[in-house]
């Protein structure tokens, strides 16, 4: 089972989320940032780890932090 979860940031950013329950029985995760300009889109495809979550929630919030993070340390902050 695949889960996709699009969490608005911003009015410029968000955090694109896509959960996998695998063979196992535990759930793992990918996570994308979408920045938008008034030049276009871009989409930093963020490291993919090898953790496995219990649940399906608990890897989704994994992924949105992981996103939030990586917001925090690369994205200028508006003055």
């Amino acid at each position: 089972m695949i889960q996709r979860t699009t969490v608005p940031v911003d009015d410029q950013s968000s955090i694109a989320v896509v959960t996998e329950r695998m063979a196992d029985g535990g759930w793992a995760v990918v996570a994308s940032v979408k920045h938008r300009s008034p030049s276009g889109e871009q989409i930093i495809d963020l490291p993919v780890r090898d953790t496995r979550y219990a649940s399906q929630a608990e890897a989704e919030q994994a992924g949105v932090n992981q996103g939030r993070d990586w917001i925090e340390r690369n994205m200028p902050r508006a003055a």
